[in-house]
């Protein structure tokens, strides 16, 4: 749930739904320079805001969606600000081994390129951010989110409406042999024949140039709608343990065994309950940090320096 807007020239007001209504004048305090975002008391500067774009935006590359991109992440950063200062209301203070085993594991999976050493400034940058997140997480955890359950008898109550998105379709089990030259396929073909495909997972170690080779060829299950149609009709139409006819792609000769077929059924509750269980509890867990979001939105000033951003908001 996004925040409520208010424009004005210089400065964006975000407040949530109803603000306007119970008439909460804007206070627009003292120019702050370089300040990009002004949450309650505490300034947030063009350079803080950048570091978390930076955190978040190091694979992206294209420029025509960068004004929207930023502008989400942006958002986020107003979102994440407000639970922090929540966290720190209450009081909320992250394991300091938890932090600390965390930012270990960071220097292990990337370690720093050998040379002079750094400056202590980005890895003590780091550890607070890392601090902050594990505070938020805390919060939402121990707080927010304690009490969020959903029960077995919600969980059958939404499998028995929702009946139609527990089908499951056709589902086979395929092994493939996939080889570059077709008189090889037929030389391959005729001796899976002669030995009644007992050998399909020796051939395909041996033979198969496709990935799945060092396990004999299997590729595992799908479901109709997985596989190009030109191949999902050829491999539907085998019974199991049968090999198919040689198909030819771009990718070379193909040949496919059938392992086991299993036909479209219903799905009984006890097959889904945890899936579905799941599914309930994200929701209700996304729809509460959104209800809470909201709130403190209403109750907290959030100003955005337009002047000051280097991207059209």
């Amino acid at each position: 749930m996004r925040a409520y807007l208010i424009a004005t020239p210089a400065i964006l007001v975000l407040a949530g739904c109803g603000l306007a209504e119970r008439g909460r004048s804007v206070l627009w305090g003292e120019d702050h320079g370089t300040a990009a975002v002004v949450i309650a008391d505490k300034v947030f500067t063009k350079s803080d805001l950048q570091r978390f774009f930076d955190s978040r935006l190091s694979d992206f590359r294209d420029p025509d969606k960068a004004d929207r991109v930023k502008s989400n992440l942006l958002e986020t950063f107003v979102e994440e600000r407000l639970l922090l200062l929540r966290a720190e209301r209450l009081r909320v203070e992250p394991n300091p081994q938890m932090v600390q085993s965390t930012m270990a594991r960071i220097a292990i999976e990337n370690p720093k390129p050998s040379g002079p050493p750094s400056a202590p400034g980005p890895d003590a940058e780091l550890e607070r951010s890392l601090a902050e997140s594990l505070k938020i997480q805390q919060y939402l955890r121990d707080y927010l989110l304690r009490n969020v359950t959903v029960s077995e008898a919600e969980c059958e109550e939404y499998y028995r409406q929702h009946l139609e998105d527990y089908v499951r379709n056709d589902v086979v089990h395929v092994r493939e042999i996939l080889v570059d030259d077709g008189a090889r396929a037929e030389r391959i073909l005729s001796s899976l024949n002669q030995q009644k495909n007992k050998n399909f997972g020796e051939l395909a170690r041996v033979y198969s140039k496709a990935p799945s080779a060092a396990d004999g060829g299997d590729l595992g299950t799908f479901q109709r709608g997985d596989l190009p149609e030109n191949l999902e009709k050829v491999v539907f139409r085998l019974a199991p343990t049968m090999v198919s006819p040689i198909v030819q792609t771009r990718y070379g000769y193909h040949i496919f065994l059938l392992e086991e077929k299993i036909l479209a059924h219903q799905q009984q509750f006890y097959e889904v309950k945890d899936e579905i269980q799941e599914k309930l509890l994200l929701q209700r867990e996304r729809d509460l940090i959104a209800r809470e979001l909201d709130s403190l939105m209403k109750q907290t000033p959030v100003k955005i320096h337009l002047e000051n951003l280097d991207f059209k908001y």
